[in-house]
């Protein structure tokens, strides 16, 4: 399970592995492999929470992989806005981490 806290690092994992990404805020796109032969996407998308008050982006951005092979493959995501009508600073409107995967 890899959240905001894993930006900018490096995980591995073994073949076969479940990988979830899962960033805390419904302005986040949906977070994209940048290699299926490596990590097959199996799933994702967004969620909002219904009691959110407008502008506030309450939900989850989420996707799931399969870790099929060995080989390095980057998860990324972004976004524009950091809340209502606001600019993300620098560095808050990029997510990567990049995956090795191992037999």
């Amino acid at each position: 399970m890899l959240d905001e806290r894993a930006r900018g690092t490096t995980v591995r994992v073994a073949t076969g592995t479940l990988v979830v990404v899962r960033l805390h805020s419904a302005y986040w796109s949906i977070p994209a492999g940048s290699d299926p032969r490596v990590l097959a996407p199996v799933g994702g998308g967004t969620t909002a929470t219904a009691s959110c008050p407008p502008g506030r982006g309450c939900g989850i951005s989420s996707a799931r992989f399969t870790a099929l092979r060995p080989g390095t493959a980057q998860v990324t995501a972004g976004r524009d806005a950091c809340g209502e009508a606001m600019r993300c600073p620098p560095g808050q409107g990029r997510y990567d981490v990049t995956v090795t995967v191992t037999r």
